[in-house]
């Protein structure tokens, strides 16, 4: 499911990161290099410390610490609100809301520099390499609770309000890994798995329209549109699947 989930990362990277429902208001969006700073700093001091890259295999495998006390701080420390989640679908609602050439390149502008701190794959390996942490490792029944509740809380986030589809896949992803490791309901995986595979389908139908229109324009709002609307029914799936874990 893993490798599934990075190819389809790598076809959405160019689409998905700019959907938004169009309802909310126009807001300004302020970002500042200690944003970005805290961001980096974030991720580098919370989530890359808590896993792991093993090399020598064919598939290297992430594997989350073993040790209590850093898997705590780590835990502790998770904060979803890092990843600058807010101002990047603040962004997005202004551009679907009022769309020229100049906001076109305000856009453009202020969404490349928070590109320059993406934390979902470091979340991906945070949260993958747990669930099996929680099922392998002998930790204390309270770590374990812990482990379980914010990685089950990080699937909530992005079961509701308006996100692009990849981040509702990498959530997913999280919820699958749950569910084979039998953290969560096991029988929700193949369930999940029908999910994965209707969003490889529609990814493939979006990636021909991006071939026609490969450059964001206000004339490509409507393949935004679109995706969000396909981002909303996954969505909608996440929470009937996390009434029953």
């Amino acid at each position: 499911m893993k490798m599934y989930l990075l190819s389809v990362l790598a076809i959405l990277s160019s689409c998905s990161q700019f959907s938004k429902k169009s309802a909310p208001k126009s807001e300004p969006v302020k970002i500042s290099e200690t944003d970005i700073q805290e961001c980096t700093n974030y991720q580098k001091t919370v989530l890359d410390r808590a896993y792991t890259e093993m090399k020598g295999a064919k598939n290297p495998e992430i594997v989350f610490t073993k040790d209590e006390k850093l898997a705590r701080d780590v835990l502790g420390k998770f904060d979803i609100s890092r990843g600058l989640t807010k101002p990047k679908s603040q962004l997005v609602t202004n551009i679907v809301n009022q769309c020229d050439p100049e906001s076109i390149k305000e856009f453009d502008k202020q969404y490349k520099i928070l590109g320059t701190c993406s934390l979902m794959f470091s979340e991906l390996n945070y949260f993958q390499s747990l669930a099996v942490a929680l099922k392998k490792y002998p930790w204390p029944v309270d770590l374990k609770l812990e482990g379980k509740k914010v990685a089950v809380d990080y699937v909530k986030y992005f079961s509701e309000g308006s996100f692009p589809l990849l981040n509702r896949l990498v959530a997913l992803s999280v919820l699958d890994e749950l569910s084979v490791n039998q953290i969560v309901n096991k029988d929700l995986h193949n369930e999940i798995k029908i999910v994965m595979q209707e969003s490889r389908v529609y990814v493939d139908g979006l990636r021909e329209k991006l071939n026609k229109d490969p450059g964001l324009s206000c004339e490509s709002l409507k393949i935004i549109r679109d995706e969000l609307g396909y981002s909303d029914i996954v969505a909608k799936k996440m929470v009937g699947f996390l009434k029953r874990i």
